[in-house]
């Protein structure tokens, strides 16, 4: 112990520590506390141990209490944002006026919801649910009267177009049944307002018409009252299908030989994108090249809520070639994809001479070619166009057929198997396997913030998809959730593939054009295949009779209709599938 002053003595107090002997709070309070414990007695050194841990638990729960705070904030502010957004409020493309032939039923699944489309007797589309309120069975399979009123094929129960409940024949003559069926809510069907809008059919999945009243459906304003639009059904999630829209740098990587001058040598790395929140609006990028055939070029990229990318590229020599695509979320999994593409051909050319319009697989033909619409040849009206026209005039059916033989190069495409082989293995098995942790858990991008991903985003090219994933995330995570896909992580691979190349469940399933197709190519294949066995026989009856100049053109004759009923049935293969028929290896080459 220190000696104690003398009487007379003065107290001198120490100088003020300097900066290299100044430490923080927590270090001299710990520093003393230590002392203490040293220099006092066992009962002084626990009393000084329990105060010590007493102070320690007080200020590690104020740490709780604050952290705990600061995310309670965090999650209100994050539910705010979210409380804003309704993705059923919106209107979403379900089909082109040129698939919806004749009157309905027709029908649609929307935000996983089975809707059917029919029109009334005001010659109005109507999109009604698409269950009947009585036993339960499907209206898409019931028809649409006289009268404009939708009747179950099951027991008749009709129904108007605002849903009500018209007609029930078993109740015919029975006023209290009548009285508790017709025109009650607990036979009502729910109805969703649909609108026109150049060329498209749009539905708005929610009751709220005057909402619907006050917004109008998203159509780029440069496309004509007529595109040509193009439907499938394509699988794998609407999170990934528009990722994969806002990622223009694995194009000449996932899709090489589909299209010319994409090949991975010929990729060049992308300068950092300009990017615009326009908030519940969406997203407005803009970008340059990707690979080297296309470097300065300029490019304008919007997200519209809730599915719509439009896309414009502005070449150097002044042409602009635009695409639009809508994904619609059907069903978890699954998208419906609508698309279509506008051409304007540089000043220095005659637009007058292009001819080629809304096709987008034809336009990329042309485009990445170096050449532009403008220089395109314009179809010569020949001998053939000519009777064609007169015929489908004679035959109405006969526009059907070759509208849908049409769509056959659409349906064999390169470019839509290599995303969907790509996508469905991302959504299916890929996602699921970060989203659970059986691969590695999602991490936050150390470039550009956001929340916990599953995908590794730290490139220059990454920025649109990150971006993207965060406005979703602040969104209820997109309308099915963050984990919108499938997550069949153990299905056979076969399933998978099965699936990608299904162009029966893509397109064939409802387009009338390509049933009238299909059937033509069925039924030419059958003709032919009799003409064959009549052709031979002749031949064999002349060479019987020692007249083999007579049964010479019998035997070309079954030669040529035995081609034909081959090339039919190829032909209607593809628009059933994209693997060959069997017994040939059932595999498509994508890429080799």
């Amino acid at each position: 112990m220190l000696p104690a002053p003398t009487a007379g003595a003065r107290l001198v107090r120490p100088p003020p520590p300097t900066a290299a002997h100044r430490g923080t709070a927590g270090t001299r309070r710990a520093a003393g506390f230590a002392a203490r414990t040293r220099r006092g007695s066992g009962f002084d050194r626990a009393w000084a141990l329990g105060v010590g841990a007493a102070r320690w638990v007080r200020r590690s729960r104020r740490a709780k209490r604050a952290k705990s705070d600061l995310v309670e904030s965090e999650e209100v502010e994050v539910k705010k944002s979210q409380s804003s957004y309704s993705w059923e409020k919106q209107w979403y493309p379900v089909l082109p006026l040129s698939l919806l032939q004749g009157v309905g039923p027709e029908p649609i699944k929307l935000l996983n919801k089975d809707l059917v489309l029919w029109k009334d007797g005001e010659g109005e589309w109507r999109c009604t649910d698409g269950i009947c309120p009585h036993r339960l069975a499907p209206l898409a399979r019931g028809r649409v009267t006289e009268n404009g009123e939708l009747m179950c094929r099951f027991h008749g129960w009709c129904f108007k177009g605002d849903g009500m409940c018209a007609k029930v024949p078993m109740a015919h003559g029975d006023s209290e049944a009548e009285g508790r069926l017709i025109g009650q809510d607990c036979s009502k069907l729910a109805s969703y307002p649909t609108k026109l809008k150049k060329g498209l059919l749009f539905v708005w999945p929610h009751a709220s018409a005057k909402e619907a009243l006050q917004r109008e459906p998203f159509v780029p304003e440069e496309l004509s009252e007529s595109p040509n639009w193009s439907c499938f059904d394509v699988p794998a999630g609407w999170r990934v299908w528009l990722e994969q829209s806002w990622d223009p740098s694995h194009a000449p990587f996932l899709h090489q030989y589909a299209l010319p001058n994409f090949a991975p040598e010929y990729a060049a790395p992308m300068e950092p994108f300009d990017i615009q929140d326009l908030g519940d609006d969406g997203l407005k990028v803009k970008h340059g090249g990707y690979m080297q055939s296309n470097m300065g070029m300029k490019a304008d990229r919007r997200f519209v809520p809730p599915c719509a990318n439009s896309t414009s590229y502005l070449y150097p020599d002044g042409r602009i070639i635009g695409f639009n695509f809508y994904f619609v979320p059907t069903e978890p999994g699954k998208v419906r994809q609508i698309t279509t593409s506008y051409f304007v051909p540089s000043q220095n050319e005659d637009d007058s001479k292009s001819n080629l319009k809304g096709n987008m697989m034809q336009m990329s033909k042309v485009v990445l070619k170096g050449r532009s619409l403008g220089t395109a040849e314009k179809p010569k009206r020949d001998l053939r166009a000519s009777w064609m026209a007169w015929a489908e005039t004679r035959w109405p059916d006969l526009a059907k057929v070759r509208r849908g033989l049409e769509t056959w190069k659409l349906l064999q495409g390169l470019l839509g198997d290599q995303d969907n082989t790509v996508l469905s293995f991302q959504d299916s098995v890929g996602l699921p396997a970060v989203q659970k942790k059986e691969l590695r858990e999602p991490r936050v991008s150390q470039r550009f913030g956001g929340p916990a991903s599953e995908y590794l985003l730290e490139t220059h090219a990454d920025a649109l998809v990150a971006r993207f994933d965060a406005w979703i995330a602040q969104r209820h995570g997109g309308p099915f959730g963050r984990m919108d896909g499938r997550g069949d992580g153990g299905a056979p691979r076969e399933q998978l593939e099965a699936a990608v190349f299904d162009r029966w469940a893509a397109h064939t399933s409802f387009s009338k054009d390509a049933q009238a197709a299909l059937s033509f190519l069925v039924c030419l294949a059958d003709y032919c295949d009799r003409l064959v066995v009549f052709s031979a026989c002749l031949a064999a009856v002349a060479l019987a009779a020692a007249a083999p100049r007579w049964g010479a053109p019998f035997v070309l004759l079954a030669a040529g209709a035995t081609w034909v009923a081959r090339w039919g049935r190829r032909k209607a293969q593809g628009f059933l599938s994209a693997l060959p028929a069997s017994p040939a290896l059932p595999r498509r080459q994508l890429w080799e």
